[in-house]
């Protein structure tokens, strides 16, 4: 054989070898410009397919995308999260190398990511991705000065432990007797002499009792403890979590131990946010479109006109699953069994489940899914959107189609089917059903206005401001929920920008209002809403939104929109003085509290009771486990789990960050956590934030 038909043969070898290598995703991370805040990032697709007729799908955090010129592909945003590389020009399988500019990465848990190819036609197929960031440098947390703790060292912090002679076994199995005659949840507890004895106003009192003895016990190690008395009550009756389902999914058997966790700190709300444009994920049985197609996600067909369908999932969002079957984070739900066992489990350790469905607006997959109900079955009596309608919008997070219409009578059939399928599940399994959240937050301007259903739902009430139809709505529900005997729950929206009767009616139906918009000026709604007579729990942004970043480390998981979130700021937290409860501003330079409140609104003595409680907030946008759900959550969750217990510190009133009071208080709970907690969570083998 001649040296050139060796050469020939050489060549078209490694030809074929190239094209049967997997496609592979190289993402460079930019430099960022200083005159247009731009950074120009890289995505190289390594042994594309030839041809065009293919594209790459990801999921990436909403940014504008220019490509640079003559670039062999453009990037093109669909909608939500959802991206996709159109290929043109055929490369022939080598390398396409896309150069864009775009945000700056602001962590790198944002960057661009599940990456999947699909050829016209054909399945899709995942594809790995190297990523390569810019260096980074280690950012310095806050400082503390470690103290001695005992025994009796606890979050939250006992409100009296009174010395007697002598020491004790701890161990013994304790005598309980309900006594009453106390506030909620009071409850004391004697060792001495060998035994053990708690007196409780009540079963929740009873319940904490018991837990402050195990972490008694897990203080001691087996050791003889002083001998004490031990009185406590919690200052306000709500202390919670809330957790994100919907965007990304937290499996049961992982929710029973983040209940687990909670319990240990006393907490008694447990809000899940079930159902939002990403998914949902409780069964309901007499809609089980709800679940068999939106608690999945799967790659759209791409149709001849450019436009998508979804007709067996929710486009991906967050993170890509390419069908319905997959194991991702996008997928699953509560079964009507799951739910009420995990009712049942929470109960038991005194926690109330507050189920959450948001709308109008956060309601994508709600609207789809009772679409394809309607095509399936031909049943339309729970549809929420209307064909005709031509509203433009755009919600905050990239959707032109999350919003329930709210003149349709179907959109009240659902509710109301929602709301029996709800109580059904809570009278199974034995346990209060203290509110049914509706969410009510960030309806986008522009939606019902080009619907027809609405536009007569207005002239046939002598209206003409679109935004009545919010007091419509809430009206509705609460028929709905007066006659089932059932209160509501919603985001501070729904007690804003209403008539005066509608808001009277409000709060005669609301358990509980989340505040959680404090920046801006609106620091001041807390307190508005509990002097005209409103329940609110205090969710502000900056000290209980779980879901920021512990600090600005670009390594650091987490948003960061609204500041970032450490257990020193969750510790801050004072919810008789929220102008006084960041101390420290995002990257721990010291603020000036001497003038923090002036000319703003102060809590009136008589509303101090509409402050309900605390709740600290995880959305899961950038959740992908349930590492990342202990991660954000412990121990920057304690800060709020002792606030809510101990409302008002010895340092509330304080100016200066770095009072005397503070910082002891703060040393002492920190090192409780450095002492107790850590080892806890290494116990447990749970992922969690060491300092």
């Amino acid at each position: 054989m001649s040296t050139k038909h060796c050469l020939l043969l050489f060549f078209a070898y490694a030809i074929c070898v190239a094209c049967t290598q997997p496609c592979r995703i190289v993402w460079t991370e930019g430099v960022t410009d200083p005159d247009t805040g731009r950074a120009a990032h890289t995505l190289e697709i390594q042994n594309p397919p030839a041809g065009t007729d293919w594209t790459v799908w990801f999921s990436q955090f909403r940014t504008p995308v220019t490509m640079e010129e003559g670039a062999p592909g453009s990037i093109e945003h669909i909608s939500g999260t959802l991206y996709r590389v159109v290929p043109g020009t055929d490369t022939q399988g080598a390398a396409m190398v896309l150069n864009y500019q775009a945000r700056p990465l602001v962590n790198q848990c944002r960057a661009p990511e599940g990456f999947f190819l699909q050829r016209k036609g054909g399945k899709a197929v995942p594809v790995e991705a190297e990523y390569r960031f810019l260096p980074t440098e280690p950012v310095p947390g806050f400082t503390y000065t470690k103290v001695g703790t005992g025994v009796y060292d606890i979050i939250p912090r006992l409100k009296e432990v009174k010395a007697l002679p002598g020491e004790t076994d701890p161990t013994a199995e304790p005598s309980v007797s309900l006594t009453g005659g106390q506030r909620p949840g009071w409850y004391r507890i004697t060792l001495a002499d060998g035994a053990v004895r708690i007196e409780a106003a009540d079963e929740d009192g009873a319940c904490y009792a018991r837990t402050t003895l195990e972490r008694i016990r897990r203080n001691a190690q087996g050791a003889a403890v002083p001998a004490a008395v031990v009185s406590d009550w919690p200052d306000l009756p709500w202390r919670g979590l809330m957790l994100d389902v919907s965007r990304n999914f937290t499996k049961k058997a992982d929710l029973l131990r983040l209940i687990d966790l909670m319990a240990a700190y006393k907490a008694n709300f447990l809000h899940l946010h079930f159902g939002d444009d990403e998914g949902w994920r409780i069964e309901i049985d007499a809609l089980p479109e709800l679940t068999s197609y939106g608690a999945f996600r799967c790659l759209p067909v791409l149709n001849e006109d450019g436009t998508i369908s979804e007709p067996d999932g929710l486009q991906p969002t967050y993170c890509v699953a390419a069908k319905p079957g997959d194991d991702s984070p996008g997928n699953g739900y509560y079964s009507h069994a799951d739910f009420v066992e995990i009712l049942r489990y929470a109960w038991e350790r005194r926690i109330r489940v507050i189920p959450e469905f948001d709308t109008p607006g956060h309601s994508r997959a709600a609207v789809k899914s009772m679409e394809v109900r309607a095509q399936r079955t031909g049943d339309a009596s729970c549809l929420l959107s209307e064909p005709e309608d031509r509203s433009e919008y755009e919600s905050v997070q990239d959707y032109t189609d999350n919003v329930m219409n709210v003149a349709l009578p179907s959109t009240y059939t659902f509710f109301e089917t929602v709301f029996d399928g709800l109580i059904a599940l809570y009278a199974e399994a034995g346990v209060p059903l203290e509110a049914i959240h509706i969410g009510g937050d960030e309806v986008p301007e522009g939606s019902w206005t080009g619907s027809p259903a609405c536009r007569a739902l207005l002239e046939a009430n002598g209206k003409k401001d679109i935004g009545w139809l919010q007091d419509y709505f809430l009206n509705r529900l609460m028929d709905i929920a007066e006659a089932r005997g059932v209160k509501l729950g919603g985001w501070q929206d729904v007690c804003q920008n209403v008539e005066p009767a509608t808001l009277g009616r409000l709060k005669r139906n609301l358990a509980l209002t989340n505040l959680w918009t404090v920046s801006h000026g609106r620091d001041v709604l807390p307190y508005e809403f509990a002097n005209a007579g409103i329940p609110v729990i205090i969710s502000s942004a900056p000290n209980c939104y779980m879901d920021f970043a512990y600090n600005y480390g670009k390594t650091e998981r987490g948003h960061s929109w609204g500041g970032f979130v450490d257990e020193r700021r969750s510790f801050s937290v004072q919810p008789y003085d929220m102008y006084r409860s960041v101390r420290w501003d995002d990257y721990g330079q010291p603020v000036d509290l001497t003038h923090a409140g002036e000319g703003k609104p102060t809590l009136q003595p008589a509303a101090r009771s509409q402050i309900i409680g605390i709740e600290g907030h995880l959305w899961a946008e950038t959740l992908r486990c349930f590492d990342h759900v202990t991660y954000y959550f412990f121990p920057k969750s304690l800060g709020l789990f002792e606030r809510g217990w101990n409302a008002t510190p010895d340092w509330a009133g304080t100016t200066a960050p770095d009072d005397p009071a503070f910082t002891a208080d703060f040393d002492r709970f920190f090192s409780i956590i450095t002492d107790h907690e850590y080892p806890y969570y290494e116990d447990l083998g749970i992922s969690y934030h060491r300092h």
